[in-house]
């Protein structure tokens, strides 16, 4: 779908002339950077999850042909499978010594795969990086890992707020400015339950959604942390595993509740489900990060606005919402042969020109400078409101902790959750228990 801000992309696109940012460079100019030394071009690849999506795609391509207009020396093939793929891909690679030259992940996956190889798989940043640039990028602090700066993130990112339907919450009287508690949330949603119907979809399943909605909405934001606590930070050991505290039990009882007994919230296999019937008018809620925007078509985004995450009310004290950050941040191999060059293209992404480019693709440029900028606000209405959520709604955004282990202790997690909030309905503090004897297990290695 074309959003209302391609045309003037467009024109700065073509408008453009595209210069290196000095902040933060490792003291070469980009002229410097592009030449091999004997004037041939320099090849690097660029590995990626999300190029196979056509907003993406169509950010990346234009990232490619505007720096190259300014470094016609540097030639940067992109590779990359779809999401279910990409992440073995990367394994396999990494291990064999095929990895591409940049390679770019969420910032809880750094760990994972920095550990594949015994000295460590990517460059250590901090030599090229200053610390105005890392002030200015949103996420940048999460790609620190054992005190060094593993990735760099400028490329976009997201969290989420609660899209709904103008029209359907109009009919049933509901002024969405009023929807400050998570009880204020259950209680509109109820009101779509009168009549058979649902106020949301959820996603029951084997995909990730199954944790991740109800941990960004409910558990995290009383808990402070699914694994850990205080924001999923250490000391990462099994006697610090979070899971089972009574915050994370009350959680679980009332997604459970809300899906099961209040029947607000249908069961879907898919995300793709929850956006169609939003879409198509059948839920009036859709709890999605600014990405949202650019997949629904125009006549529908008249009919559509976006509240904050609520507060929560538990045990009598208020909790703000800290939903999960979304940055896609980019590593350089330590197999890299040109890793100057790669720096200076990553860092290239910082600057305004190139976060213009980047903001086509439906999340939120990582240069706060830029996505607080006039020129953002006035063409990104809807995906800034998610800024200022970020800055005045919610309190610290928390990722998954950022270690060797996150693959196998998710694994449980969304084990227990397939079977609590699915139709099988089991027992809370049961699986929550079981979870936690087992990631225990897992961390105590």
């Amino acid at each position: 779908m074309k959003k209302r801000n391609r045309i003037l992309s467009v024109l700065l696109c073509a408008a453009m002339m595209v210069g290196l940012t000095a902040c933060g460079s490792s003291g070469k100019d980009s002229e410097d950077a592009a030449d091999s030394g004997d004037g041939e071009k320099i090849k690097l690849t660029f590995s990626t999850s999300v190029y196979v999506e056509e907003p993406h795609q169509k950010a990346i391509d234009s990232l490619l042909e505007a720096y190259n207009e300014e470094n016609p020396n540097v030639e940067i093939e992109v590779l990359g499978a779809g999401y279910d793929g990409y992440w073995d891909n990367i394994t396999n690679e990494i291990v064999s010594g095929t990895a591409s030259d940049m390679i770019q992940v969420y910032p809880e996956n750094i760990s994972t795969y920095h550990a594949l190889k015994e000295d460590g798989t990517f460059v250590n940043l901090d030599e090229y990086m200053s610390d105005e640039l890392k002030e200015k990028l949103t996420g940048q602090e999460m790609c620190m890992v054992d005190g060094e700066t593993l990735a760099i993130s400028s490329y976009a990112w997201g969290t989420t707020g609660i899209f709904y339907r103008k029209s359907m919450l109009e009919e049933k009287g509901i002024d969405p400015e009023t929807i400050k508690t998570l009880d204020d949330f259950r209680d509109a949603c109820l009101k779509f339950t009168e009549d058979g119907g649902y106020a949301t979809a959820i996603v029951s399943g084997t995909h990730a959604f199954t944790v991740s909605e109800w941990n960004r909405l409910v558990a995290r934001p009383v808990s402070g942390g699914l694994y850990f606590p205080n924001g999923e930070t250490g000391p990462y050991e099994a006697d610090n595993v979070n899971v089972n505290c009574d915050a994370n039990i009350w959680a679980a009882q009332w997604w459970q509740d809300f899906i099961l007994k209040d029947k607000a919230a249908k069961l879907v296999t898919d995300k793709s489900d929850t956006r169609e019937m939003f879409w198509n008018g059948e839920i009036p809620f859709c709890m999605d990060g600014p990405w949202f925007v650019g997949m629904t078509s125009e006549d529908v985004l008249e009919d559509v606005g976006i509240i904050a995450q609520p507060d929560i009310v538990y045990n009598g004290e208020t909790y703000k919402p800290n939903p999960t950050n979304y940055p896609l941040v980019t590593m350089i191999n330590k197999d890299c042969e040109h890793p100057d060059e790669a720096y200076a293209f990553l860092e290239w992404m910082t600057s305004d020109e190139a976060q213009a480019i980047i903001a086509d693709c439906g999340m939120i440029p990582s240069n706060t400078d830029y996505s607080t900028s006039e020129e953002y606000i006035a063409n990104h209405e809807l995906e800034y409101a998610i800024v200022d959520f970020m800055q005045n709604n919610y309190t610290d955004l928390v990722a998954d902790p950022n270690i060797p282990e996150l693959g196998e202790i998710s694994q449980i997690m969304l084990d227990a959750c397939q079977k609590m909030f699915s139709e099988q309905a089991a027992d809370v503090q049961t699986e929550m228990d079981t979870a936690q004897e087992k990631i225990e297990e897992v961390m105590g290695k």
